[in-house]
């Protein structure tokens, strides 16, 4: 119920922040499975036994594993082949696909075509912050980078829920589109870091929630500087809800840091202008082993 006099803005963070929405952003198997996977020496049984608790789950994450897999003459039947197959941080990153797309859809026709470009954009710059890191020298932590692109805009997933429920509970509140903007412009950043702190997620990633905007941030944050540079490559190409098509990748300060040649960067605009976003990418691919490893 909307307050007398309260700023809609203020409504907005104070129902963001109230805890009864009980959005699962971010399930608990991940949270689980992501500390037990920061250990390299994990058996994989023990994490294929944890996923598997949930037969629809694993069902999708298997799924999306042999979408990674596609061109590969051998699918994939169970979550230890997917883990042997793939490595564990590739599955991981195959929950995180397989339980995220589906929190992208809205019955409000309006909301709905927010939600969608948005995991559009969250899913090219996942995929550009992975591949960047692999060809700047930082393998070991593509995979990270993927779910660091994935994560970045979560604030925004939770605002657009948020305005959907208010419009839900009290028909006298419509929100235009200025507003909507406005709304995310201003809060996604704080509302995603402190949703990302609720759910224990480790500091590296809440890191890049929190300042991939912030121009003078970590200047030795691969992680941080892969994903800014996804992110404003995702504008030049439009999969983002604001669009910079002039955009000059070549001069971003991010590529200068992280030692990226503009022909790299030309290199991957094409790669993400050529993708298709609009659901789970047909491969998870930019991996040169079996292992997950770039």
């Amino acid at each position: 119920m909307q307050k007398d006099n309260m700023p809609l803005v203020e409504i907005v963070k104070e129902h963001a922040s109230s805890g009864k929405l009980n959005i699962p952003v971010f399930p608990g198997v991940a949270v689980e499975l992501q500390q037990i996977m920061s250990d390299d020496d994990a058996p994989l049984d023990q994490i294929a036994r944890i996923i598997c608790r949930d037969q629809a789950l694993a069902t999708k994450i298997l799924k999306v594993s042999n979408s990674a897999l596609s061109g590969l003459p051998k699918k994939v039947h169970t979550i230890q082949e997917a883990l042997k197959r793939l490595g564990t941080k590739e599955v991981f990153n195959c929950l995180i696909l397989a339980t995220q797309s589906s929190m992208y859809k809205s019955k409000d026709p309006t909301l709905d075509n927010y939600l969608k470009m948005l995991w559009r954009h969250a899913l090219a710059t996942a995929i550009g912050t992975k591949w960047l890191l692999s060809k700047t020298g930082h393998r070991d932590i593509a995979n990270e980078g993927f779910l660091a692109g994935l994560l970045h805009d979560i604030g925004k997933l939770l605002l657009l829920r948020v305005i959907e429920n208010l419009n839900s509970e009290n028909e006298q509140i419509r929100i235009s589109n200025e507003l909507v903007t406005e709304i995310l412009d201003l809060m996604h950043v704080e509302q995603g870091y402190n949703l990302l702190e609720e759910w224990s997620i480790p500091p590296s990633y809440c890191t890049v929630v929190r300042d991939h905007h912030i121009e003078d941030s970590d200047n030795g944050d691969a992680l941080l500087l892969c994903v800014r540079i996804a992110n404003q490559l995702c504008r030049k190409i439009g999969v983002s809800l604001k669009s910079n098509p002039n955009l000059e990748p070549a001069t971003l300060p991010e590529a200068e840091l992280i030692g990226i040649e503009g022909s790299t960067l030309a290199e991957l605009e094409i790669i993400m202008g050529c993708r298709s976003f609009s659901g789970v990418p047909s491969r998870l691919k930019y991996r040169g082993t079996s292992n997950g490893q770039e």
